[in-house]
């Protein structure tokens, strides 16, 4: 068994476990960090539509638009909703101040970040499964990893990080609370749009078993995902692509904006979409970052910022605590989570309640509540 000592042990290699690392490698003081994922960095990744304010947040990271390879960031020119009623509410990027949004291909994404931990002399293990986790009497760590080629690993790490996602694999070993809202499901593929050129922009559409939701990726592809919850998907076996492609047909609009593909290529991917908020208050020496902290419904495009900037507060946290213990900064944090989440809340309610034409789908019945 191969023995290591690091500072600060961050599980999960997305942007919100990369953020942290290049956060701490850069603003720390000959600080070490140790990243582990457990896939292969292979995995699929769903390109995100992100705002310009996303360019901010690089910037602290001191990374710039140009680091990136050319198509990470495709230029969204507006948003086109049916949603409430059959009359399109758009949102054109030309009639707008801001900087245009944009369609993030997160492959390279993902990649450019990790590269960026490797550079800043981060150690980042792919393939890398976490057994155990035992906290010491001093709220140090002691941690047990399963490499696909090394074999056992134990790490001694004074600080953890869990940025592993939705399924807050740390959290759910350290029996850490959650409080779960909903569990909405995606359901979606890579389309091939052949003989004609699509839009550059997005668009959402609801139906009676939830909502659909496609953008323009690279080389005329759309991602193409639909929304509903978990018991919905397996009622009506939509993880089966003749029932996927059955309920894209009931779309009005959808189906007309991705018109080109071939149904028989249809390869589906899933993932969890739930809202959900982790409660840390009572931690020490540990926190959670991104979707296992709090999770945001995918109308909200808060996915990617939110893991982001929690990572960066996060990591901010971490180098004051190696200095000098206070656990009042893991509450103030998690203060400052559950406002953006509470707030969240309100404004997802408002979202869901302008749709109104199916009073008796179970999905919508849902998402009527009087009160959060």
């Amino acid at each position: 068994m191969s023995h290591i000592k690091t500072d600060v042990l961050i599980i999960g290699g997305g942007p919100a476990g990369t953020s942290a690392a290049i956060s701490v490698l850069k603003y720390g003081r000959d600080i070490s960090v140790m990243l582990v994922e457990q896939s292969d960095l292979d995995q699929i990744r769903v390109g995100e539509h992100v705002s310009s304010s996303i360019f901010e947040l690089l910037k602290y990271l001191s990374l710039e638009p140009g680091d990136f390879e050319n198509g990470c960031f495709l230029t969204n020119h507006g948003t086109t909703s049916y949603w409430g009623s059959g009359i399109p509410m758009t949102r054109d990027a030309i009639f707008s101040a801001e900087r245009p949004a944009c369609q993030l291909d997160r492959k390279i994404f993902d990649l450019t970040l990790l590269k960026q931990v490797a550079d800043l002399g981060g150690i980042v293990l792919p393939r890398t499964r976490c057994l155990g986790y035992d906290q010491l009497e001093d709220h140090n760590w002691q941690v047990k990893l399963h490499h696909a080629e090394q074999g056992a690993i134990s790490v001694h790490a004074k600080f953890l990080i869990d940025a592993s996602g939705r399924q807050r694999s740390a959290s759910r070993l350290l029996n850490i609370p959650s409080d779960k809202h909903d569990t909405l499901f995606g359901i979606g593929a890579f389309l091939a749009i052949n003989g004609r050129d699509l839009p550059s922009d997005q668009m959402m559409e609801s139906t009676e078993l939830g909502w659909w939701y496609s953008a323009t990726l690279q080389d005329n592809y759309a991602t193409t995902i639909f929304f509903t919850d978990s018991d919905i998907v397996s009622e009506y076996e939509l993880s089966k692509p003749a029932n996927w492609y059955r309920q894209l047909q009931q779309t009005k609009f959808i189906k007309k904006r991705i018109t080109g593909f071939d149904p028989a290529a249809i390869n589906l991917w899933s993932r969890s979409a739930h809202t959900h908020i982790s409660n840390i208050s009572n931690s020490r020496n540990f926190i959670a970052i991104g979707d296992a902290m709090a999770s945001f419904d995918p109308i909200s495009s808060m996915g990617i910022g939110f893991a982001i900037s929690s990572a960066c507060n996060a990591a901010a946290i971490a180098l004051l605590e190696l200095n000098e213990s206070d656990a009042n900064r893991i509450a103030v944090y998690q203060a400052d989570v559950s406002r953006i989440f509470n707030n969240y809340l309100q404004q997802q309610k408002k979202v869901y309640q302008q749709e109104k034409r199916w009073p008796e789908s179970s999905f919508w019945k849902r998402r009527t509540w009087v009160g959060i």
